[in-house]
C-alpha cells in the first residue's frame, strides 16, 4: 500500500470534494480518483459514495478514517524525530511565548540558552498570553512566558522580571539636545495615546492619566510592534515596557520620556510551568534565572 493513498484519502474525506482534494494536494483529479480507487482495491470495500457532485464517506469509510489518520500522522512524527536526530538533537523543548516577550526578551535568552545545550531542540509558538496558561496545562507546550498572571493551583507561575514601563513619544521634531526639559501637558494633549497593547498595566495607568490630564485622547492597538510602528510615523505616544524599545531608542528613531511624580507601573514576564517538570524544563528554568540574575547584577554595576 502507498501511503499517498491515504494521505489523500483523508484530504478527500476532510472536503468530500475530489476537485477540491486535487487543488489542495496540488495534483490532477484523476490522480486523486486513482489513488481512491487504489486504496479501496487493497481494502476490499467502497470508502466513498457520490452526493451530487460532491462525495461523503460510507460507513465503512467512517470507521476507517481515524485509523488511516493515525498512520500517516505516526509516519509524519517518526520522520520528525529521525530528521532532529540527524541534526544532533536527542531532546526537545517547546516554549510559548506572548508576541511581546517574542520581539523583546526571547531572542538573547534563547541565544545563550542555545549555545549550551546544543543536544535540546527547541521550537516556539506564539500566542496570545490569555492562552498561554492552558497550552501549559493541556501540556500542548513544556514552558509557558507570559506578560499575564494567571490563578491556577495545577501549575507553577514564577515572576521573573519586573519591566520598567516608560513613556515613549516619537524622535522628531523635539529639541531634546537643547537640555529643555518636555512638556509632559503638552505630549499628552496634542498626541493620541496608544493603549491596551499589553495585557495587565492599563487599567490603573488610564484612572492616573484621567486624573491629570482630562484633554487625553486616546485609541486601542492591541500589538506592541504595531504601537512602535506607529509612534514612528508621528501618530501619537504610549506607555510601553523599556525592554521593548531598546533597540529603537538606541537607533535614534523612538524617545523614553520621564514624568515627574507618576507611579509609573511594571510590566511582569511569569514563567509557567506544570509541577511535574522533564529535564529539559529545568534546564530552561535554570538558564533563565541566571540570564536575568547577571543582567540584573550587570546594571547594578553600571549604576
Amino acid at each position: 500500500m502507498d501511503i499517498r493513498w491515504l494521505q489523500t484519502f483523508i484530504v478527500a474525506a476532510k472536503y468530500q470534494n475530489f476537485r477540491i482534494t486535487s487543488e489542495k494536494l496540488f495534483m490532477a483529479q484523476p490522480t486523486v480518483t486513482f489513488h481512491i480507487q487504489n486504496l479501496e482495491r487493497f481494502l476490499g470495500a467502497t470508502l466513498f459514495s457520490k452526493k451530487g457532485r460532491n462525495i461523503e464517506l460510507t460507513s465503512t469509510g467512517m470507521k476507517f478514517l481515524p485509523y488511516a489518520i493515525n498512520v500517516v500522522q505516526s509516519l509524519e512524527i517518526g520522520i520528525d524525530e529521525l530528521e532532529s536526530w540527524r541534526q544532533g538533537y536527542n531532546r526537545k523543548l517547546t516554549i510559548a511565548t506572548s508576541p511581546l516577550i517574542a520581539a523583546s526578551i526571547l531572542p538573547n535568552l534563547l541565544r545563550v540558552f542555545i549555545k549550551k545545550h546544543r543536544e535540546i531542540e527547541i521550537a516556539v509558538k506564539v500566542m496570545e498570553s490569555e492562552d498561554i496558561a492552558t497550552a501549559v496545562k493541556n501540556r500542548e507546550v513544556d514552558i509557558g512566558l507570559s506578560r499575564k498572571y494567571v490563578v491556577d493551583s495545577s501549575l507553577q507561575i514564577t515572576k521573573i522580571i519586573d519591566d520598567p514601563v516608560v513613556l515613549v513619544i516619537p524622535h522628531d521634531g523635539w529639541d531634546f539636545d537643547a537640555g529643555i526639559p518636555f512638556d509632559i501637558e503638552e505630549i499628552i494633549n496634542n498626541y493620541l495615546i496608544f493603549t491596551h497593547n499589553h495585557p495587565d498595566y492599563w487599567e490603573g495607568l488610564l484612572h492616573q492619566l484621567r486624573d491629570r490630564y482630562a484633554k487625553m485622547r486616546r485609541m486601542e492597538v492591541t500589538q506592541v510592534n504595531v504601537t512602535k510602528r506607529f509612534i514612528e510615523e508621528g501618530l501619537g505616544i504610549s506607555f510601553l515596557p523599556r525592554s521593548t524599545i531598546i533597540r529603537e531608542t538606541l537607533e535614534g528613531r523612538l524617545l523614553e520620556v520621564e514624568i515627574q511624580n507618576f507611579a509609573m507601573p511594571k510590566a511582569a514576564t511569569y514563567l509557567i510551568v506544570n509541577h511535574s517538570e522533564s529535564d529539559e524544563v529545568l534546564l530552561f528554568k535554570d538558564s533563565l534565572i541566571h540570564f536575568y540574575h547577571g543582567n540584573t547584577k550587570n546594571k547594578n554595576n553600571e549604576s
